[in-house]
């Protein structure tokens, strides 16, 4: 039934990008299906009719965005190593892509050192070194174009709370940025209905770690 449900809103979807090419509408719906995920066929469901707007707008970034987060997402679902090795090269694509589109996003870049933290996964030994600096180096980049973003603290946050506490991370070192993240969360005031919203629950779960 859930299947149907969201197979349902993306045929929906499709007639209004393709039939009336009403950009906002079609986004809208879009991340209205977001709400009815509810396994992994869903996001790969959502990814491909976010790519298909993308294709259709190709002066929009956030489309690719959307697709290049249900990538990402999937990948941390996904336990084959090639397998999430190639989401995560899809989204990189992607992300590449809408960077050309808006060099100076800020969400974008947040949404890129997620991907380098998904990377780590692949192959944490070899990866870790090298995607957890890059992922760093997107977040830094994210808080300078908009210092009230509140994602990129929180995903900061989440890479040194996975940083072992010798090469200066820990969960201590993490929650002050939770905290941050959590302020700037409750402060935040979408542009439009469009622009990204995600991250304040899960930031809340860890935050609570905090006090533990």
């Amino acid at each position: 039934m859930k299947k149907i449900i969201i197979s349902s809103l993306i045929i929906a979807c499709a007639f209004q990008v393709f039939g009336q090419s009403e950009y906002e509408s079609a986004m809208q719906a879009g991340l209205d299906s977001m709400n009815h995920i509810r396994n992994l066929e869903d996001f790969q469901v959502v990814a491909n009719y976010f790519e298909r707007i993308a294709d259709a707008e190709k002066d929009q970034w956030l489309p690719g965005y959307y697709a290049a987060y249900c990538y990402v997402i999937l990948s941390f679902k996904e336990k084959e190593a090639a397998r999430k090795e190639t989401l995560l090269n899809k989204a990189e694509d992607i992300i590449n892509q809408i960077l050309v589109i808006k060099p100076v996003e800020s969400e974008i870049y947040a949404l890129q050192g997620m991907l380098y933290q998904s990377f780590i996964s692949v192959d944490p030994r070899n990866n870790a070194p090298v995607y957890s600096m890059k992922a760093n180096k997107s977040f830094d980049r994210s808080i300078d174009l908009n210092p009230h973003n509140p994602r990129p603290y929180s995903l900061k946050a989440m890479n040194l709370m996975y940083t072992p506490e010798a090469y200066g991370g820990g969960m201590n070192m993490a929650c002050p940025l939770f905290e941050k993240a959590d302020t700037l969360f409750h402060q935040y005031t979408k542009v439009n209905s469009l622009m990204p919203d995600w991250g304040m629950e899960y930031n809340s779960q860890l935050l609570e770690k905090c006090g533990e």
